[in-house]
């Protein structure tokens, strides 16, 4: 019986092997001097058999020749979702994107608008990162679901939006707090003020809103005498919106002491 199981293993692994062999000798034969409709055909049977690299190369090499040609959707599509599988999320966004704006009115469009917009959040960096494709993909979320209110991707797409403003959030408010710690407290507060008004659903809010007093608080303290008066009433001012948004806030006694001393300052 272990014999008989044994050689089943070793003829289906040589079979296999075999078939590895003859499909790789094909893609030479084809790539090199195969036909347009050949290679159109092999890039099809790569992209069925989750060969993408191999599907790139023929629908890359095809595309220019099929400029203006039915099968160009089609083309366009396959090529994508081959970028996409690959895991090359900036091309596939590109494919998606060019499918879209060629073929508006196409079978595909809402699902490659979409597509196109998915990608950019996965090229979407860790928040200690440049954030220039969060924002992009904020962006062309946005614009899918302005395109389809009621698309098939549009709740998932605000779910989306609502996690790279997140990161966005989660940036600003580290950016403000590198100002803070290195004593730039005029650059913190403008810091703080900016994210309190991008983002105010951010959890960090509260925090934020203190930090912004305190940060006013020693920029005024640090200043020269003549400029004092006017930011020590900044800080009062900041505290008085402080404690209207946040009564009850652990920050307060700390926050109280600080506006305490900014009036006697005025």
């Amino acid at each position: 019986m272990f014999c008989n199981k044994l050689r089943y293993i070793v003829w289906f692994a040589g079979a296999v092997c075999l078939c590895g062999c003859a499909y790789q000798k094909e893609y030479n034969t084809v790539s090199k001097q195969g036909t347009i409709e050949e290679k159109y055909e092999f890039a099809v049977k790569a992209y069925e058999k989750q060969d993408y690299k191999k599907s790139v190369a023929l629908f890359e090499e095809l595309l220019p020749l099929f400029r203006g040609k039915d099968v160009l959707e089609s083309l366009l599509y396959n090529l994508a979702y081959s970028y996409f599988y690959d895991k090359d999320y900036f091309m596939a966004a590109y494919y998606f994107r060019t499918l879209a704006r060629q073929f508006p009115e196409g079978e595909h469009t809402e699902e490659v608008t979409y597509m196109s917009a998915y990608c950019k959040t996965l090229e979407s960096p860790d928040y200690k990162l440049d954030q220039t494709a969060t924002y992009e993909a904020i962006k062309q979320m946005q614009l899918y679901i302005n395109y389809y209110p009621d698309g098939l991707h549009t709740d998932e797409a605000g779910r989306l939006i609502v996690e790279m403003r997140a990161k966005l959030a989660t940036k600003a408010f580290h950016v403000a707090g590198m100002y803070y710690r290195r004593s730039l407290y005029n650059a913190a507060a403008i810091s703080y003020n900016n994210f309190l008004k991008d983002y105010p659903e951010s959890p960090d809010r509260e925090q934020a809103m203190f930090l912004l007093l305190k940060s006013r608080y020693l920029y005024a303290k640090n200043s020269v005498r003549r400029l004092q008066s006017e930011r020590f009433r900044k800080v009062v001012d900041t505290y008085d919106l402080f404690l209207r948004s946040y009564s009850s806030s652990r920050y307060k006694d700390e926050a109280d002491k600080y506006v305490k001393d900014a009036r006697s300052r005025i």
